[in-house]
């Protein structure tokens, strides 16, 4: 199942998502670069409708797009069954603006049978990091 996953994935590397993909990742609007066991690089444009009211992007947005991110990570590994985040705790380090293109990364830091432990972060092109996370995705394992 996962290596399905990973090869449509890296069909899509320096592609826009197509419409038949889930509605955040193509209202995210971001661009894969990397995909593989463990790792992702997704490229993301910061748009007007992206920013919180001081003209910055919004924290619920990095948490959007990290948690997306780690998700599509996790479903193109190899495992038998599907994961769900059971945790995200995001901090909120620097900031991106209108304009700005953000680098949003994922990886895998432990693959346990039924949790996977996951960080992510979000940099600006030029490396500074905007914000990071952790988080915990739960195996779906039969009953």
């Amino acid at each position: 199942m996962s290596l399905a996953i990973l090869q449509t994935l890296q069909s899509l590397i320096d592609k826009p998502f197509p419409e038949q993909a889930p509605p955040v990742p193509r209202w995210i609007g971001g661009i894969l670069k990397k995909i593989e066991e463990g790792f992702a690089e997704m490229h993301i444009t910061v748009r007007p409708e992206m920013l919180n009211p001081l003209g910055l992007l919004h924290g619920g947005v990095q948490s959007m797009i990290l948690d997306e991110i780690i998700g599509m990570t996790v479903a193109a590994m190899d495992k038998p069954y599907p994961a769900v985040s059971i945790s995200l705790n995001m901090e909120f380090i620097g900031k991106a603006k209108e304009g700005d293109t953000i680098v949003a990364i994922a990886k895998s830091v432990r693959k346990g049978r039924q949790i996977i432990q996951m960080e992510g972060e979000i940099r600006l092109l030029d490396g500074s990091l905007v914000s990071k996370a952790t988080s915990n995705m739960l195996n779906l394992l039969p009953k």
